[in-house]
């Protein structure tokens, strides 16, 4: 199905088409301005379902072709619904709004509770959005469900999101996370700035939640399954934390060694067993940074009490009692200061670490074996070194926003991909007919099965190489792991404790 309806009513946009074509892209809108032209970008979860039930577990496979099922009956009165209330100010302001629901918006904030003195509040709104953020890219990865069909749908977006896979919606799970969060916080605060103030607060939050969770319906990124099921794992994140929230402070104020002992492990194991997509999705990348940034915080937290150098909060704020000023310059001084610290560190340790951990990784493997890799990242053993380059990378989405940022080198099809049923071309080991390659699996043994399975990945993995994907290389995961955590370490327990000294000293 082409584009034409679209176009057709909202006349003053031009598809371009100039790149190749592919089955692998959908239609995209990089700007609200009436003029805008349309690109068609890859995007992941668009291959035939042929390719995915090869490749996923039965179970994974199972939950994917329930969703693709609701996807297709969904396009049409999408696309038809598009076309009825879109309009020029309300393509302005969803687009606006879909900031305040991404990774980047609550990773900038958050740091300044941590500057400003609400520790307590900015590590419980940190593992909430965070357990979120981690869930959904966990989800994602598990499913390798596609976005809206488009075309028909047409997607306005300014982020690089849309390279995600579609379930859930990681905008929802995180607004509504923080939305729950801070209406909380303002009901604890009903006593002194009064309830009336707590009802506009709480109105206020369901207009964001609802601009922002409505929004990735109107602007075609997601299903109404995808705003659901994030939503959900939204809701879900924030009860669990009102239930163990306490519990947890608890643990960690106690100064047990068993601290470092359970969550370096845990996240390590994390890291090890998310899921691993058919498809280079990037919320992997997401989900080591902001597991390691928790884990910054949980042993940043547990040493500043062994160590007795815990900021009280009342005494982070205590700097602000002269006039407005001299408050504004605290202010200013604090942000300059403990971003620039965050940003030096991330420069200063990926680029001696993608230096200094290959040879180890090559060094230990000549004693203990191949180290396991994932998939789309390239062994220590294939490569001399990672490029310098890889050192000045953008941020993942986690920290970073691409606005308006388009992929010209992306192929593009004429019309939505999985509309139509398509044959391929099988790898020699595996059958056309899924009855006679599963008999034949049940009757092999389990080496057997194996090599099928290690042969069917290869064969998979030189399908779904796009030209201009970039080289990833092993060393990332841990440099990752490291910078996120030191980011998370540093943010939250040393820059506080270097503010108080500092103005301490001069004040």
């Amino acid at each position: 199905m082409s584009s034409t309806k679209n176009t057709q009513a909202i006349p003053s946009i031009q598809v371009d088409s100039t790149s190749t074509s592919t089955s692998e892209t959908a239609v995209f809108q990089h700007s609200p301005e009436p003029h805008s032209k349309l690109k068609r970008e890859w995007e992941p979860g668009c291959q035939p379902d042929e390719i995915y039930d090869r490749y996923l577990p039965v179970w994974r496979a199972y939950l994917r072709r329930w969703l693709v099922k609701r996807l297709r009956k969904e396009k049409d009165w999408m696309a038809d619904w598009q076309v009825k209330i879109r309009s020029e100010k309300r393509d302005k302001f969803f687009y606006w709004t879909a900031v305040f629901g991404t990774h980047t918006f609550f990773m900038t904030f958050l740091p300044v509770l941590f500057f400003f003195g609400f520790p307590l509040k900015a590590r419980g709104l940190l593992y909430v959005v965070g357990m979120g953020i981690y869930i959904s890219s966990f989800a994602k990865d598990l499913v390798c469900t596609p976005r809206p069909y488009s075309p028909p749908v047409i997607r306005l977006s300014m982020s690089t999101h849309h390279h995600e896979y579609g379930f859930p919606s990681s905008h929802s799970t995180n607004s509504i996370s923080i939305a729950l969060f801070f209406a909380e916080w303002l009901f604890e605060l009903r006593d002194h700035v009064g309830m009336s103030s707590v009802l506009a607060g709480w109105l206020f939050l369901a207009f964001y939640t609802a601009s922002v969770v409505g929004g990735r319906l109107y602007t075609g990124m997601h299903s109404t399954a995808d705003v659901i099921g994030g939503s959900l794992m939204g809701i879900a994140c924030w009860i669990l934390w009102i239930v163990i929230g306490d519990s947890v402070e608890f643990w960690v104020d106690s100064g047990t060694w068993l601290v470092p002992a359970i969550s370096v492990p845990l996240t390590l194991g994390l890291v090890h067993y998310h899921p691993e997509p058919l498809d280079d999705c990037p919320c992997f990348e997401d989900a080591i940074a902001v597991l390691s940034v928790i884990l910054g915080s949980f042993l940043g937290h547990w040493w500043s009490i062994v160590s007795n150098q815990a900021v009280p909060a009342i005494a982070q704020r205590k700097a602000f009692g002269g006039g407005f000023v001299f408050n504004t310059g605290i202010v200013l001084s604090r942000l300059i200061l403990g971003l620039g610290l965050m940003f030096a560190w991330r420069l200063v340790v990926k680029s001696t670490l993608l230096k200094v951990l290959p040879p180890i990784f090559r060094a230990v493997e000549k004693v203990s074996g191949a180290l396991p890799t994932r998939r789309f990242y390239k062994a220590a053993t294939d490569y001399e070194k990672v490029p310098s380059k890889i050192t000045f990378r953008h941020i993942p989405s986690v920290v970073d926003l691409q606005i308006g940022e388009n992929y010209d080198r992306a192929p593009t099809p004429s019309e939505s991909p999985l509309l139509h049923a398509k044959q391929l071309n099988s790898p020699p080991i595996i059958s056309n007919g899924d009855t006679e390659g599963l008999r034949r699996r049940k009757s092999n043994t389990k080496k057997e099965n194996k090599k099928i399975k290690d042969e069917e990945i290869e064969w998979l993995v030189r399908v779904n190489k796009r030209k201009g994907d970039r080289s990833k290389y092993d060393a990332e995961v841990l440099t990752k792991v490291a910078v996120y955590t030191g980011i998370g370490l540093i943010a939250t327990t040393l820059i506080p404790i270097l503010f108080n000294k500092i103005e301490a000293f001069v004040l």
